[in-house]
């Protein structure tokens, strides 16, 4: 999959722009977070009117990970998903004044411990990866980010910038081998990296089995921790009401001087993000048909 196709296939149609954000950002700097988000849940309203292709992607995408799921309940569960994404939009943005609760669940704070030492810290499109990062970032120390570059050079600034000042560096994906070594130096220092890993692309691609289905997750991220030899972890921060997450930390996919393939490292991800999905089918956030791409 060509660059191109990334952005035409993943990105919500004409709202990921420098000027939506900009405008976004002034707003939570003037408003309160219940007005803000009355305001979101207008905006995503007039949205979908104007991109009905989207709530039918979420809700088919529902229907493929629920294969028992009545219709009228994957309808509704699709609009509280993008009504959810963007509380969660609301939330990132006003994340450096007033910055959202974060607890870990029972276990996750032992695991994200910096003594714990380096390891690679696999998420989803699920939740809130913005306010996920930050927190971890508080609870594991310096990390890495490898992230898609955005289509618009000015929201790709704006999401780099908030990251830095949380203490995260960006590094963009889809550099084959200089991201590869350039990470294994980052795990060898020390520190983390984190990937968002349910989206293919190109030869990095491992099939795996996600809700029962067949689907394509990344394949470098258990490449460079087994290069680096080091812990990998799933991880997602998922809300639970208005400015309140919680940290859920699996058990490792990988452990130091473990010989476990790509393939076995990610089923073990996929399976824990699959349990994570169960629990919150309202924070799944793929707007674009998932199935008919891992197909």
């Amino acid at each position: 999959m060509s660059g191109d196709d990334v952005y035409n296939r993943w990105q919500p149609s004409g709202m990921n722009n420098r000027w939506v954000f900009l405008a976004a950002d002034l707003g939570c700097r003037l408003f309160r977070r219940e007005s803000l988000y009355r305001i979101s849940d207008a905006v995503m309203d007039w949205y979908l009117g104007r991109h009905p292709e989207v709530l039918a992607a979420i809700e088919s995408n529902l229907r493929g990970a629920f294969p028992g799921m009545e219709r009228l309940r994957a309808e509704a569960l699709a609009l509280r998903t993008v009504f959810n994404y963007g509380h969660g939009v609301v939330d990132y943005l006003r994340g450096l004044a007033d910055p959202p609760v974060v607890r870990p669940a029972p276990g996750a704070d032992a695991l994200l411990d910096k003594d714990f030492g380096a390891k690679v810290l696999l998420c989803a499109h699920m939740g809130n990866w913005e306010v996920g990062g930050f927190f971890i970032g508080r609870a594991v120390g310096p990390h890495t980010v490898v992230a898609f570059p955005e289509r618009d050079p000015g929201v790709e600034s704006f999401r780099a910038s908030r990251r830095a000042a949380a203490g995260l560096t960006t590094l963009s994906a889809g550099q084959g081998l200089h991201n590869l070594f350039a990470l294994r130096r980052v795990l060898e220092r020390g520190e983390a990296v984190i990937a968002l890993v349910d989206r293919a692309v190109g030869r990095d691609r491992v099939e795996v089995r996600f809700r029962g289905r067949r689907a394509g997750f990344l394949r470098s991220p258990a490449t460079l921790a087994t290069l680096a030899d080091t812990w990998v972890l799933p991880a997602v921060v998922v809300a639970e009401g208005p400015g309140v997450y919680t940290a859920l930390v699996g058990e490792p996919c990988r452990r130091p001087g473990e010989s476990a393939t790509a393939e076995t490292v990610m089923q073990r991800a996929a399976d824990f993000f699959g349990a994570v999905l169960e629990r919150y089918p309202d924070q799944w956030y793929n707007f674009f048909p998932f199935w008919e791409e891992a197909s």
